[in-house]
């Protein structure tokens, strides 16, 4: 497989319960609609543990993280919150997601053999993107009203997920292309 060649964007990650989407729609819809950014469709809501890039679908990158995620011996909780913050110098509203280290770091280390670090690799910063600005400066009032907001919510994270995510007139669309159990599954548990 090249490393982050030609091929489809793939990415690992884990998606919120239907508890929790309840808990972020309600956020969502108290943060608003207008205020010059684009929120991400509930559907897109999800933690990349790493993301891969543009690489060839190799059914030995599914069997590698099957092989790391086995030394999991049942789920792992993610903890969204304490409230909603901005990356400094990027326009991406988010929510801290804590918890997901040590699985993110397997994720790392299964997939390494396949797309190795790019020299620019930031370590692992757990988040759920919620909006973007739309491509203009939001002023700073706009900026600190969206800021802080609290919310809290956790969720049980029973397997990780192979994502390809591809481009449309509609935006990504993200497409499971494995599904990989937390602990030692029964045999062909991958989707």
């Amino acid at each position: 497989m090249p490393p982050r060649g030609g091929g489809r964007r793939l990415f690992v990650a884990v998606w919120p319960d239907e508890a929790t989407r309840s808990l972020l729609r309600g956020l969502v819809h108290e943060l608003g609609q207008s205020r010059g950014v684009r929120f991400v469709d509930p559907s897109r809501w999800h933690v990349t543990l790493r993301f891969l890039g543009a690489v060839e679908e190799d059914d030995r990158l599914a069997e590698a993280l099957e092989a790391g995620c086995a030394v999991f011996r049942g789920p792992v909780e993610c903890r969204l919150g304490p409230g909603t913050g901005w990356f400094t110098g990027v326009r991406v509203l988010q929510l801290p997601a804590a918890g997901l280290d040590r699985l993110a770091a397997t994720v790392r280390d299964a997939t390494l053999p396949f797309v190795p670090d790019p020299p620019d690799e930031q370590p692992f910063n757990g988040h759920l993107t919620l909006a973007r600005s739309k491509g203009r400066r939001l002023t700073v009032a706009a900026l600190g009203e969206m800021a802080g907001i609290p919310f809290e919510a956790a969720f049980a994270v029973e397997h990780v997920d192979l994502v390809a995510s591809d481009t449309s007139k509609d935006g990504h669309l993200y497409t499971t292309l494995a599904r990989v159990p937390l602990g030692p599954g029964p045999s062909g548990a991958r989707t």
